[in-house]
């Protein structure tokens, strides 16, 4: 039986190149979304559904709304699977694949894979952009804003809708949903007891540097937010890059490297950004993803992005010269580093 919708842990198969590349147009797009030449190697592979994209975070400048959805509801996320930049020039943002439901089928008894035609992929290949000129990039970031639309109407009914809907289709247990709603209020009487001045730190002209050169696998300790804070300007930012609230809650916690991020291409301009003494962690204790993904925690329902938190060296300390490299942070580093 053909299913048209996906949900939380339903088991897929990415389709063969043929079929994807009956999807796409002269762009390799399917409603201004790219299929990117990352994603190729899963053809014929199976995986399970992480999420449903009910709603998606977009960087865009005001007043455009950042809360914005896919019109026809068909997009989900598959368990494990984040865009290693092989196929643009090493981006190490590590955004989460947005697969649209058209590129997917549901895995059968028979296998959990399916045999892909080697000789289809270099078509497919051939399909896809990677550059909109010779400066800008062409990719899922850099075409969100321009592959979803605006809700109708006010946005507060809608996360309210949303929630009931994570809950329903099992994205999301009620206990979870009700955390995110408790963080939520806490940072918004966080915010109004204290404003932004928290975190806001010297009027100065230059922010202070630290070099660290931390390695995949090593152990740090976030340092606490009096200490962080003096190495930020009055916009709360160190050499351009902003802490947010949600890494405020990451403050005097363990965490593992997972790699460093030396370039990332920048949603709203397309342009590939360099970066110094950054790096990227993933929280080996606690809650899965503390010190790893932005949830939203500032709105009453979250995505399934899962941006990277980008950590400045100075902010971290190491642990005691200890390392830990998990078999996630092995392979994702190997992939980073592979261009």
């Amino acid at each position: 039986m053909r299913r048209d919708k996906f949900f939380a842990g339903d088991r897929v198969v990415v389709r063969s190149p043929q079929e994807i590349l009956s999807t796409l147009d002269a762009n390799g797009t399917l409603d201004n979304h790219p299929f990117m030449p990352e994603m190729l190697d899963f053809c014929g592979k199976s995986f399970l559904v992480h999420r449903r994209v009910e709603k998606t975070c977009v960087e865009a400048p005001p007043p455009i709304e950042p809360n914005r959805r896919f019109a026809k509801n068909d997009v989900v996320t598959l368990e494990g699977l984040r865009c290693d930049g092989s196929g643009h020039d090493g981006c190490k943002r590590g955004c989460r694949f947005y697969w649209k439901e058209a590129w997917l089928r549901p895995a059968d008894g028979a296998g959990n894979t399916v045999p892909v035609e080697k000789s289809a992929l270099p078509q497919l290949r051939a399909r896809l952009k990677v550059k909109a000129d010779a400066e800008r990039y062409f990719c899922q970031s850099t075409e969100l804003l321009r592959s979803t639309e605006a809700f109708p109407g006010r946005m507060k009914p809608w996360l309210v809708r949303i929630a009931f809907r994570q809950i329903f289709q099992k994205d999301r247990s009620a206990s979870e949903i009700a955390k995110l709603f408790v963080r939520w209020l806490r940072i918004r009487l966080q915010r109004a007891a204290a404003g932004d001045d928290r975190l806001r730190g010297p009027d100065t002209r230059e922010t202070p540097v630290e070099v660290l050169d931390l390695k995949p696998g090593e152990l740090v300790r976030i340092k606490p937010l009096d200490q962080i804070v003096p190495t930020l300007n009055r916009k709360k930012r160190n050499r351009g890059m902003v802490v947010c609230h949600e890494m405020t809650l990451c403050c005097e916690t363990v965490a593992e490297v997972r790699y460093r991020v030396d370039h990332v291409i920048e949603e709203s301009s397309g342009k590939m950004r360099e970066l110094k003494h950054t790096v990227t962690l993933q929280g080996p204790q606690g809650e899965k993803s503390l010190c790893d993904e932005c949830l939203c925690y500032g709105e009453m329902g979250d995505c399934p992005r899962g941006e990277l938190m980008y950590w400045r060296e100075i902010w971290l300390e190491r642990v005691n010269g200890q390392s830990r490299v998990s078999p996630e942070t092995e392979e994702f580093a190997r992939y980073a580093s592979a261009r």
